[in-house]
């Protein structure tokens, strides 16, 4: 379903991590791609037809920024609290977990690999996808949250809808009556508050207000798709429910006799096999301090 103005474009595999849904926003004299991390070949319609001005990223994780290189003569758009990422790249390294977990020294190693385009590849993440040094290369401007502004003709409000990071908002379009919700995502696996910027109470704060949008339809950037607002009403409390099933789980290792510190290694949201992957197991390291937090326990050193 594509709407008067505005044209959904889907990743591969349902847009799965790592890739999303993008939204092409065709306002008649401006026209604009946002999150673009459908892919190259999601996008060969668009080459054809389109001329794109402008790239509005909502936040800077690699799914929703990867293809800012596609375009590269489209002035870039982020959020206000990320906006000057893009110029100093660390701050990525920072904010995603890489310097809680593996120090300055590993700053410095990923930005050296993501720089390289022969860099070998993880399995399971996009920790050294070249594509995040190709699409972080152009200065981003910043756009405003909360305050109505277009996009050539068409109205967009960018509701600031931090937890997933800092930044995090999700694009709101009042004449369509529809909200590109981004990672607050409804899938099985649950709400990603993972990175050292993001914050458990926020998310849940944040995906309970972007419910409540005068919006008819609400799209995820991830596998679920376009959902009415009953649908997405509807199915919200269960997947923010994952939060609390998360909790109860540490809580129960905790019981078990297994020490803080030796909980990732036992698989706390990331089952072990997958922690060969050093994103994969700076994640996990990551949510169980968040987890942890929660019961005002010390984050231990991991």
């Amino acid at each position: 379903m594509d709407f008067k103005s505005i044209k959904i474009i889907n990743g591969p595999n349902a847009s799965r991590f790592p890739s999303c849904t993008t939204l092409l926003v065709d306002g008649g004299d401006t026209v604009a791609v946002i999150d673009p991390g459908a892919g190259p070949e999601a996008f060969a319609v668009v080459e054809d037809k389109y001329i794109i001005d402008i790239i509005i990223n909502t936040h800077y994780h690699f799914d929703h920024i990867n293809g800012n290189y596609l375009f590269p003569n489209a002035r870039v758009l982020m959020n206000p609290v990320e906006a000057g990422f893009f110029s100093e790249i660390r701050n990525v390294a920072k904010w995603l977990g890489i310097a809680e977990i593996f120090g300055d020294s590993g700053v410095e190693d990923w930005i050296k690999k993501v720089s390289d385009p022969k860099t070998r590849l993880t399995g399971y993440s996009p920790c050294y996808r070249h594509e995040w040094w190709l699409s972080t290369r152009r200065e981003a401007q910043s756009y405003q949250y909360d305050r109505e502004w277009q996009i050539g003709r068409v109205r967009v409000i960018m509701i600031h809808s931090p937890g997933h990071t800092r930044g995090f908002c999700c694009p709101y379009f009042p004449d369509e009556g529809l909200v590109y919700t981004g990672d607050i995502d409804l899938t099985g696996f649950g709400p990603w508050y993972f990175g050292s910027d993001g914050d458990i109470e926020e998310f849940v704060a944040s995906a309970r207000r972007v419910a409540q949008l005068d919006a008819r339809w609400f799209l995820t950037g991830h596998q679920e798709g376009l959902l009415s607002r009953k649908e997405f009403k509807e199915r919200l409390e269960q997947y923010l429910d994952i939060i609390n099933q998360r909790q109860e789980r540490l809580e129960s290792m905790l019981r078990e006799g297994i020490r803080p510190e030796e909980i990732s290694g036992h698989g706390f949201v990331y089952a072990a096999k997958y922690q060969v992957d050093p994103w994969i197991a700076m994640w996990d390291k990551i949510a169980v301090r968040k987890h942890l937090n929660v019961l005002g326990m010390d984050v231990p050193d991991q």
